[in-house]
Protein backbone atom coordinates (compact mmCIF):
# COMPACT_ATOMS: atom_id res chain seq x y z
CA UNK A 1 0.00 0.00 0.00
CA UNK A 2 4.69 2.41 -2.10
CA UNK A 3 5.53 2.96 -4.79
CA UNK A 4 8.90 11.44 -12.37
CA UNK A 5 9.72 15.78 -15.28
CA UNK A 6 10.94 12.31 -14.50
CA UNK A 7 12.60 9.56 -16.53
CA UNK A 8 10.76 6.36 -15.73
CA UNK A 9 13.07 3.56 -16.63
CA UNK A 10 16.77 4.14 -16.33
CA UNK A 11 18.99 1.04 -16.11
CA UNK A 12 20.67 0.39 -12.79
CA UNK A 13 24.43 0.40 -13.21
CA UNK A 14 26.57 -2.17 -11.33
CA UNK A 15 28.21 0.64 -9.38
CA UNK A 16 24.83 1.94 -8.19
CA UNK A 17 23.71 -1.58 -7.32
CA UNK A 18 26.82 -2.12 -5.20
CA UNK A 19 25.98 0.96 -3.15
CA UNK A 20 22.42 -0.05 -2.45
CA UNK A 21 21.24 -0.84 1.06
CA UNK A 22 18.40 -3.15 0.03
CA UNK A 23 18.97 -6.84 0.72
CA UNK A 24 15.36 -8.03 0.88
CA UNK A 25 12.19 -7.33 -1.09
CA UNK A 26 8.53 -7.70 -0.17
CA UNK A 27 5.63 -7.51 -2.61
CA UNK A 28 2.14 -6.91 -1.19
CA UNK A 29 -1.08 -6.86 -3.21
CA UNK A 30 -4.58 -5.81 -2.15
CA UNK A 31 -6.90 -7.55 -4.58
CA UNK A 32 -9.21 -5.12 -6.36
CA UNK A 33 -8.55 -2.20 -3.99
CA UNK A 34 -9.84 0.85 -5.91
CA UNK A 35 -7.89 4.06 -6.27
CA UNK A 36 -10.99 5.84 -4.97
CA UNK A 37 -10.74 4.32 -1.50
CA UNK A 38 -6.94 4.22 -1.35
CA UNK A 39 -6.62 7.94 -2.20
CA UNK A 40 -9.96 9.20 -0.96
CA UNK A 41 -11.28 6.91 1.73
CA UNK A 42 -15.02 6.40 2.03
CA UNK A 43 -16.89 7.02 -1.23
CA UNK A 44 -20.07 8.73 -0.06
CA UNK A 45 -21.94 8.06 -3.30
CA UNK A 46 -21.33 4.32 -2.99
CA UNK A 47 -22.23 4.34 0.69
CA UNK A 48 -25.54 6.08 -0.06
CA UNK A 49 -26.28 3.64 -2.87
CA UNK A 50 -25.67 0.64 -0.64
CA UNK A 51 -27.54 1.97 2.40
CA UNK A 52 -31.03 0.54 2.26
CA UNK A 53 -32.73 2.14 5.24
CA UNK A 54 -32.39 5.33 7.22
CA UNK A 55 -30.16 8.34 6.74
CA UNK A 56 -26.54 7.63 5.82
CA UNK A 57 -25.37 10.18 8.40
CA UNK A 58 -26.86 8.06 11.17
CA UNK A 59 -24.93 4.93 10.22
CA UNK A 60 -21.92 3.75 12.20
CA UNK A 61 -19.93 3.38 8.98
CA UNK A 62 -20.41 7.06 8.15
CA UNK A 63 -19.46 8.16 11.65
CA UNK A 64 -16.40 5.91 11.56
CA UNK A 65 -14.95 6.83 8.18
CA UNK A 66 -16.44 10.12 6.99
CA UNK A 67 -14.46 13.38 6.97
CA UNK A 68 -14.75 16.52 4.81
CA UNK A 69 -11.64 15.98 2.66
CA UNK A 70 -10.21 12.97 0.78
CA UNK A 71 -6.98 13.26 2.77
CA UNK A 72 -8.82 13.09 6.09
CA UNK A 73 -11.03 10.22 4.92
CA UNK A 74 -8.16 8.07 3.70
CA UNK A 75 -6.25 8.65 6.93
CA UNK A 76 -9.28 7.48 8.87
CA UNK A 77 -9.50 4.37 6.72
CA UNK A 78 -5.79 3.51 6.50
CA UNK A 79 -4.00 5.54 9.19
CA UNK A 80 -0.75 3.58 9.23
CA UNK A 81 -0.39 3.45 5.46
CA UNK A 82 -0.87 7.20 5.07
CA UNK A 83 0.41 8.45 8.41
CA UNK A 84 3.63 6.42 8.61
CA UNK A 85 4.50 4.58 5.40
CA UNK A 86 3.67 7.22 2.80
CA UNK A 87 4.25 10.34 4.89
CA UNK A 88 7.62 9.34 6.31
CA UNK A 89 9.10 6.45 4.38
CA UNK A 90 7.60 5.91 0.95
CA UNK A 91 5.84 7.26 -2.11
CA UNK A 92 2.79 6.36 -4.15
CA UNK A 93 1.66 6.82 -7.74
CA UNK A 94 -1.82 6.64 -9.20
CA UNK A 95 -3.79 9.59 -7.80
CA UNK A 96 -5.22 10.94 -11.06
CA UNK A 97 -6.58 14.06 -9.36
CA UNK A 98 -2.91 15.07 -8.92
CA UNK A 99 -1.95 14.16 -12.49
CA UNK A 100 -0.36 10.82 -11.54
CA UNK A 101 -1.44 7.66 -13.36
CA UNK A 102 -0.61 4.01 -12.81
CA UNK A 103 -2.30 1.43 -14.99
CA UNK A 104 -2.38 -2.09 -16.35
CA UNK A 105 -1.04 -3.10 -19.73
CA UNK A 106 -3.19 -6.24 -19.98
CA UNK A 107 -6.61 -5.69 -21.54
CA UNK A 108 -8.53 -8.24 -19.49
CA UNK A 109 -8.55 -6.26 -16.23
CA UNK A 110 -9.19 -9.19 -13.91
CA UNK A 111 -7.09 -11.13 -11.45
CA UNK A 112 -4.97 -13.83 -13.11
CA UNK A 113 -3.87 -11.51 -15.96
CA UNK A 114 -3.23 -8.74 -13.44
CA UNK A 115 -1.16 -10.82 -11.08
CA UNK A 116 0.76 -12.42 -13.92
CA UNK A 117 1.57 -8.96 -15.34
CA UNK A 118 2.93 -7.91 -11.95
CA UNK A 119 4.91 -11.12 -11.46
CA UNK A 120 6.31 -11.62 -14.97
CA UNK A 121 6.56 -8.07 -16.36
CA UNK A 122 4.35 -8.70 -19.38
CA UNK A 123 0.61 -8.69 -20.10
CA UNK A 124 0.53 -11.98 -22.06
CA UNK A 125 -3.10 -11.47 -23.10
CA UNK A 126 -3.05 -14.39 -25.53
CA UNK A 127 -1.76 -16.88 -22.97
CA UNK A 128 -3.75 -15.79 -19.94
CA UNK A 129 -7.42 -15.02 -20.44
CA UNK A 130 -9.16 -16.67 -17.50
CA UNK A 131 -8.86 -17.21 -13.74
CA UNK A 132 -8.49 -20.95 -14.20
CA UNK A 133 -6.19 -22.45 -11.59
CA UNK A 134 -3.01 -23.49 -13.38
CA UNK A 135 0.71 -22.88 -13.13
CA UNK A 136 1.87 -19.63 -14.69
CA UNK A 137 2.87 -20.26 -18.32
CA UNK A 138 5.96 -18.07 -17.81
CA UNK A 139 8.65 -17.95 -15.05
CA UNK A 140 7.89 -15.33 -12.41
CA UNK A 141 10.08 -12.78 -10.68
CA UNK A 142 9.93 -14.88 -7.51
CA UNK A 143 11.51 -17.83 -9.30
CA UNK A 144 14.14 -15.56 -10.84
CA UNK A 145 14.95 -14.06 -7.44
CA UNK A 146 15.34 -17.51 -5.91
CA UNK A 147 17.83 -18.46 -8.61
CA UNK A 148 19.74 -15.16 -8.57
CA UNK A 149 19.95 -14.98 -4.78
CA UNK A 150 20.97 -18.62 -4.43
CA UNK A 151 18.57 -19.33 -1.55
CA UNK A 152 16.69 -22.48 -0.61
CA UNK A 153 12.93 -22.87 -1.09
CA UNK A 154 12.22 -21.12 2.23
CA UNK A 155 14.28 -18.14 1.13
CA UNK A 156 11.51 -17.07 -1.26
CA UNK A 157 7.91 -17.44 -0.14
CA UNK A 158 4.37 -16.50 -1.16
CA UNK A 159 1.25 -16.44 1.01
CA UNK A 160 -2.12 -15.51 -0.48
CA UNK A 161 -5.78 -15.59 0.49
CA UNK A 162 -6.99 -16.61 -3.00
CA UNK A 163 -6.06 -20.20 -3.81
CA UNK A 164 -5.37 -19.53 -7.52
CA UNK A 165 -2.40 -17.37 -6.53
CA UNK A 166 -0.76 -20.57 -5.31
CA UNK A 167 -0.32 -21.39 -9.00
CA UNK A 168 0.06 -17.90 -10.48
CA UNK A 169 3.23 -17.19 -8.49
CA UNK A 170 5.28 -19.92 -10.15
CA UNK A 171 5.98 -21.61 -13.46
CA UNK A 172 7.55 -24.75 -11.98
CA UNK A 173 5.61 -26.51 -9.23
CA UNK A 174 7.11 -26.30 -5.73
CA UNK A 175 9.83 -23.91 -6.87
CA UNK A 176 9.59 -22.25 -3.45
CA UNK A 177 7.25 -22.12 -0.46
CA UNK A 178 3.77 -21.11 -1.56
CA UNK A 179 0.58 -21.21 0.50
CA UNK A 180 -2.71 -20.02 -0.96
CA UNK A 181 -6.37 -20.25 0.00
CA UNK A 182 -7.44 -22.87 2.51
CA UNK A 183 -4.10 -24.68 2.57
CA UNK A 184 -2.28 -26.23 5.50
CA UNK A 185 1.04 -24.66 6.45
CA UNK A 186 3.59 -26.86 8.21
CA UNK A 187 5.74 -25.05 10.77
CA UNK A 188 7.90 -26.09 13.75
CA UNK A 189 5.97 -23.87 16.18
CA UNK A 190 2.81 -25.61 17.52
CA UNK A 191 1.02 -22.26 17.83
CA UNK A 192 1.53 -21.63 14.12
CA UNK A 193 0.30 -25.13 13.33
CA UNK A 194 -2.82 -24.39 15.39
CA UNK A 195 -3.33 -21.18 13.46
CA UNK A 196 -3.07 -23.16 10.24
CA UNK A 197 -5.69 -25.57 11.55
CA UNK A 198 -8.06 -22.79 12.62
CA UNK A 199 -8.29 -21.35 9.12
CA UNK A 200 -10.38 -24.36 8.11
CA UNK A 201 -12.77 -23.76 11.02
CA UNK A 202 -13.24 -20.09 10.09
CA UNK A 203 -15.19 -20.28 6.89
CA UNK A 204 -15.74 -17.41 4.47
CA UNK A 205 -18.58 -16.94 1.98
CA UNK A 206 -16.16 -18.09 -0.74
CA UNK A 207 -14.81 -21.61 -1.19
CA UNK A 208 -11.41 -20.53 -2.50
CA UNK A 209 -10.60 -17.42 -0.43
CA UNK A 210 -9.62 -17.58 3.25
CA UNK A 211 -9.64 -14.71 5.72
CA UNK A 212 -6.76 -12.30 5.17
CA UNK A 213 -5.77 -12.52 8.84
CA UNK A 214 -4.61 -16.14 8.33
CA UNK A 215 -2.67 -15.24 5.20
CA UNK A 216 -0.91 -12.46 7.07
CA UNK A 217 -0.14 -14.35 10.27
CA UNK A 218 1.23 -17.39 8.41
CA UNK A 219 3.40 -15.12 6.26
CA UNK A 220 4.62 -13.33 9.38
CA UNK A 221 5.50 -16.64 11.04
CA UNK A 222 7.48 -17.68 7.96
CA UNK A 223 9.32 -14.36 7.92
CA UNK A 224 10.28 -14.66 11.59
CA UNK A 225 11.46 -18.25 11.29
CA UNK A 226 13.11 -18.45 7.87
CA UNK A 227 13.96 -14.80 7.08
CA UNK A 228 13.21 -15.02 3.34
CA UNK A 229 15.02 -12.61 1.03
CA UNK A 230 11.86 -12.24 -1.07
CA UNK A 231 8.32 -12.47 0.29
CA UNK A 232 4.96 -12.01 -1.40
CA UNK A 233 1.72 -11.44 0.53
CA UNK A 234 -1.55 -11.40 -1.40
CA UNK A 235 -4.60 -10.08 0.44
CA UNK A 236 -7.92 -11.00 -1.15
CA UNK A 237 -10.97 -9.81 0.74
CA UNK A 238 -11.40 -6.26 -0.62
CA UNK A 239 -12.20 -7.77 -4.02
CA UNK A 240 -14.57 -10.45 -2.82
CA UNK A 241 -16.58 -8.13 -0.61
CA UNK A 242 -16.79 -5.71 -3.54
CA UNK A 243 -18.23 -8.39 -5.82
CA UNK A 244 -20.77 -9.19 -3.11
CA UNK A 245 -21.79 -5.54 -2.90
CA UNK A 246 -20.77 -5.31 0.75
CA UNK A 247 -19.25 -1.85 0.78
CA UNK A 248 -19.14 -1.90 4.57
CA UNK A 249 -16.93 -4.98 4.48
CA UNK A 250 -14.74 -3.46 1.76
CA UNK A 251 -13.93 -0.58 4.09
CA UNK A 252 -13.35 -2.71 7.18
CA UNK A 253 -11.14 -5.13 5.21
CA UNK A 254 -8.95 -2.22 4.08
CA UNK A 255 -8.73 -0.97 7.66
CA UNK A 256 -7.71 -4.44 8.85
CA UNK A 257 -5.05 -4.72 6.16
CA UNK A 258 -3.73 -1.34 7.29
CA UNK A 259 -3.29 -2.85 10.74
CA UNK A 260 -1.44 -5.81 9.25
CA UNK A 261 0.91 -3.41 7.47
CA UNK A 262 1.65 -1.72 10.78
CA UNK A 263 2.41 -5.05 12.41
CA UNK A 264 4.67 -6.07 9.51
CA UNK A 265 6.51 -2.75 9.65
CA UNK A 266 7.13 -3.16 13.37
CA UNK A 267 8.50 -6.65 12.76
CA UNK A 268 10.83 -5.43 9.99
CA UNK A 269 12.12 -2.53 12.07
CA UNK A 270 12.80 -4.74 15.10
CA UNK A 271 14.60 -7.46 13.12
CA UNK A 272 18.27 -6.76 12.24
CA UNK A 273 17.97 -8.92 9.12
CA UNK A 274 15.35 -6.54 7.71
CA UNK A 275 15.69 -3.15 9.39
CA UNK A 276 16.76 -0.48 6.86
CA UNK A 277 17.53 -3.24 4.36
CA UNK A 278 14.08 -4.03 2.94
CA UNK A 279 12.21 -2.59 -0.02
CA UNK A 280 8.43 -3.00 -0.19
CA UNK A 281 6.13 -2.57 -3.16
CA UNK A 282 2.38 -2.43 -2.59
CA UNK A 283 -0.19 -2.47 -5.38
CA UNK A 284 -3.37 -4.06 -6.71
CA UNK A 285 -4.06 -6.51 -9.52
CA UNK A 286 -6.76 -4.35 -11.16
CA UNK A 287 -9.02 -1.40 -10.57
CA UNK A 288 -12.83 -1.27 -10.56
CA UNK A 289 -15.62 0.79 -12.02
CA UNK A 290 -15.89 4.47 -11.09
CA UNK A 291 -19.62 4.75 -10.49
CA UNK A 292 -22.31 3.48 -8.15
CA UNK A 293 -23.47 1.07 -10.86
CA UNK A 294 -20.10 -0.56 -11.60
CA UNK A 295 -17.88 -0.16 -8.51
CA UNK A 296 -18.44 -3.85 -7.75
CA UNK A 297 -17.06 -4.92 -11.11
CA UNK A 298 -13.97 -4.99 -13.28
CA UNK A 299 -13.01 -6.46 -16.63
CA UNK A 300 -12.29 -5.44 -20.21
CA UNK A 301 -15.55 -3.49 -20.59
CA UNK A 302 -15.47 -1.71 -17.22
CA UNK A 303 -14.10 1.82 -17.48
CA UNK A 304 -11.79 2.57 -14.57
CA UNK A 305 -10.63 -1.00 -14.06
CA UNK A 306 -7.42 -0.23 -15.98
CA UNK A 307 -6.28 2.22 -13.31
CA UNK A 308 -4.27 1.00 -10.33
CA UNK A 309 -1.96 2.43 -7.68
CA UNK A 310 1.65 1.49 -6.96
CA UNK A 311 3.45 2.37 -3.75
CA UNK A 312 6.99 1.83 -2.56
CA UNK A 313 9.06 1.99 0.60
CA UNK A 314 12.79 1.54 0.15
CA UNK A 315 15.95 2.47 2.07
CA UNK A 316 17.41 3.48 -1.30
CA UNK A 317 14.62 5.83 -2.37
CA UNK A 318 14.38 9.49 -1.41
CA UNK A 319 10.84 9.87 -2.78
CA UNK A 320 8.13 10.68 -0.25
CA UNK A 321 4.39 11.06 -0.40
CA UNK A 322 2.19 11.29 -3.49
CA UNK A 323 3.46 11.75 -7.00
CA UNK A 324 2.21 14.93 -8.70
CA UNK A 325 2.08 15.61 -12.44
CA UNK A 326 4.14 12.55 -13.30
CA UNK A 327 4.33 10.32 -16.34
CA UNK A 328 2.32 7.12 -16.37
CA UNK A 329 3.81 4.01 -14.82
CA UNK A 330 2.61 0.45 -15.36
CA UNK A 331 2.11 -2.80 -13.48
CA UNK A 332 4.46 -4.57 -15.90
CA UNK A 333 7.36 -2.56 -14.39
CA UNK A 334 7.02 -4.05 -10.91
CA UNK A 335 8.95 -7.29 -11.52
CA UNK A 336 11.97 -5.44 -12.92
CA UNK A 337 11.81 -2.94 -10.06
CA UNK A 338 11.89 -5.68 -7.43
CA UNK A 339 14.99 -7.10 -9.08
CA UNK A 340 16.63 -3.69 -9.50
CA UNK A 341 16.37 -3.08 -5.76
CA UNK A 342 18.76 -6.02 -5.39
CA UNK A 343 21.03 -5.08 -8.28
CA UNK A 344 19.59 -7.76 -10.55
CA UNK A 345 18.85 -6.92 -14.19
CA UNK A 346 15.47 -8.44 -14.99
CA UNK A 347 15.91 -7.75 -18.72
CA UNK A 348 18.54 -10.51 -18.86
CA UNK A 349 15.73 -12.97 -18.18
CA UNK A 350 13.02 -11.22 -20.20
CA UNK A 351 14.10 -8.38 -22.55
CA UNK A 352 10.46 -7.62 -23.43
CA UNK A 353 9.35 -7.02 -19.84
CA UNK A 354 8.58 -3.59 -18.44
CA UNK A 355 11.59 -1.59 -17.24
CA UNK A 356 12.26 -0.64 -13.61
CA UNK A 357 10.39 2.33 -12.18
CA UNK A 358 13.19 4.89 -12.02
CA UNK A 359 11.83 7.10 -9.27
CA UNK A 360 11.62 4.19 -6.83
CA UNK A 361 15.33 3.63 -7.40
CA UNK A 362 16.57 7.22 -7.05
Amino acid sequence: MLLLAFVLALPVSPACAADRKTRNVILITLDGARTQEVFGGLDLAVLKDTTKDGAVEEKDLYKRYWAPTPKERREKLMPFFWGTLMARHGSIAGNRTLGSTARLTNTHRFSYPGYSEILTGQARDGLIDSNKKRLNPHPTVLEILKKELGVDRNGVAAFASWDVLDEIVMHEKDAFVSNGGFEHYEHPDPEVRLLSKLQFATETPWDNVRHDVYTFQLALAHLRTYKPRALYIGFGQPDDWSHDGRYDRVLTSLEKIDGFLGELWHELQSNPAYRDQTAIILTTDHGRGDTTTDWRDHGAKVEGAQYVWIACVSPDSSARGEWVGSETIYSNQIAATLCAFLGIEYARHDPQAGKPIARFLE
